[in-house]
């Protein structure tokens, strides 16, 4: 077979070389970022890298976590500070944390903050976003026992409250359209440290135009996924029946949803919003200390259809004090009755909505005693 060489040569021109190729052995990686409000308008950003140690007998690697931290005026100029403080440079290509402080989160809007990550096509889109009680770099220093790495020990609480749906599935990725969408606004993952050195997710974040507004306990940010339409892997609950037993035990049940059924419908009529929401849930009862289920199936479905029911009128009495749209009414009026949604206030129409909401419970399984 005869080969032209000239050709050859002149395909050659065209190949694509690895001018732009990033060498691994001098990358620090990123594993979580905090950003916290510093004084005179500046940001504290903390980061948390793995630090790997050789175990005693030698024979596993042991991974650590190592917090640097430095303040400044952009996210952008105050990496570069710590870059000069380690022996690498700084690679958030696998970031899985960006952790705000409560005060960085309720002062100001959270979405320029997060512009180098969006604009920088090495960081990671699949970070999970979360707000801080305290301050966030704080967070980066706990020392649980049982897991070394704090990155990986706070992705595993984050992963259990997402199963348990206390908090949604978002990353900055799924979260970039919903913070620019005036009809809706975003919830994330409210997590704190307690006295032991380790963290807890203790509900639901809740933003007013991108600013920390409030919170919602873990019972109260399940109840809210259930009204979204968001149910993780278990949706479980605890209820007080009553205070008449003598045995305290005896005046509670637990259950988990099992089936969900939500009907949301928007109207307007003259010029007032209503919204009907309607929860049709099918639970398993874990446990009812009382005893016999069966026996009393009909009135257990009663009284918690409407301890739900006022549950969820709570949460979103709580959503419309914090003018928090996590439910997105302002986005189905936008698309349904543009007209309406043109003549209201932007700002606080989420505030003056009607809701009428109910919850109808129907017990399917009690387990396999009575």
């Amino acid at each position: 077979m005869k080969v032209n060489k000239p050709i050859i040569i002149l395909l050659c021109l065209f190949l694509a070389g690895c001018w732009d190729q990033n060498m691994m052995k001098n990358a620090v990686l990123v594993q979580v970022l905090s950003l916290d409000l510093a004084s005179d308008d500046k940001f504290t950003l903390g980061v948390s890298i793995p630090i790997i140690e050789d175990s005693s007998g030698g024979a596993q690697s042991l991974v650590k976590s190592e917090t640097f931290s430095a303040t400044g005026p952009t996210p952008r100029e105050i990496r570069r500070s710590i870059d000069r403080e380690i022996s690498g440079i700084l690679d958030t290509s696998k970031n899985k944390l960006i952790l705000f402080g409560k005060q960085m989160a309720s002062s100001a809007d959270i979405y320029p903050l997060l512009d180098v990550f969006w604009r920088d096509p090495r960081n990671s889109l699949g970070a999970t976003l979360g707000v801080v009680e305290g301050d966030a770099v704080d967070l980066l220093n706990i020392q649980p026992k049982h897991e070394t790495n704090v990155s990986e020990y706070i992705q595993d609480a984050l992963t259990s409250a997402e199963e348990n749906s206390i908090i949604p599935n978002e990353t900055i990725q799924t979260l970039a359209s919903q913070m620019l969408d005036p009809g809706e606004d975003i919830v994330l993952p409210y997590l704190k440290m307690n006295g032991k050195k380790s963290a807890v997710v203790v509900g639901l974040a809740l933003m007013d135009e991108r600013k920390y507004a409030g919170n919602l306990s873990p019972q109260d940010s399940a109840l809210l996924l259930l009204l979204k339409d968001k149910k993780g892997k278990y949706a479980r609950f605890t209820k007080k029946l009553n205070n008449k037993e003598p045995y305290k035990l005896n005046n509670y049940i637990s259950f988990n949803v099992q089936h969900l059924k939500r009907k949301l419908k928007v109207q307007v009529k003259n010029g007032e919003v209503y919204v009907m929401l309607n929860l049709n849930l099918k639970l398993n009862i874990e446990e009812y200390p009382k005893g016999d289920v069966p026996k009393e199936i009909e009135k257990l479905n009663k009284i918690l259809s409407k301890e739900l029911t006022n549950d969820t009128e709570r949460v979103i009495t709580k959503l419309q004090q914090t003018n928090c749209d996590a439910l997105g009414i302002g986005r189905r009026l936008m698309a349904f009755q543009p007209h309406s949604w043109k003549s209201l206030d932007k700002k606080e129409y989420f505030k003056n909505i009607q809701f009428h909401t109910n919850v109808k419970v129907d017990i399917i399984s009690h387990g396999i005693v009575l």
